[in-house]
């Protein structure tokens, strides 16, 4: 069983993510704030991880970069949950993006797409 981690300060979303992440088959970890995050990545390993952007205390963007610089978490892919598109001025530090309200199906359909093997996250050495 392949664990997903999902970073997010909305109870709400975490619940209704954690529960159909499971009926899906999949084990799932939680962090609330990108504080958390990067701890719970290092000591669970998840196969994904999935981030809100807009957070207090570390939003998505700089959460995803301190992944990258970690030799051992830089190549789990990563679903950004947005609003807003992000920045196009930077190379993106996450293997997909997706605008709220995201659909479940769409959300499924990306965590299969990236979870496929011989699918990986950027190397943040390209």
């Amino acid at each position: 069983m392949k664990t997903i981690l999902v970073v997010d300060d909305d109870p709400s979303i975490v619940k209704s993510w954690k529960r159909i992440l499971r009926l899906n088959g999949y084990a799932v970890v939680t962090a609330s704030n990108g504080r958390e995050g990067p701890a719970a990545a290092s000591k669970e390993s998840p196969a994904l991880i999935i981030t809100d952007q807009s957070r207090p205390t570390m939003d998505g963007v700089e959460f995803c970069r301190r992944l990258k610089l970690e030799r051992a978490l830089a190549r789990i892919p990563i679903i950004l949950i947005n609003a807003n598109p992000p920045a196009a001025d930077r190379k993106p530090l996450w293997d997909e993006s997706l605008f709220k309200p995201v659909l479940m199906d769409v959300l499924l359909a990306s965590v299969q797409r990236l979870l496929k093997p011989g699918t990986g996250s950027h190397d943040p050495e390209d």
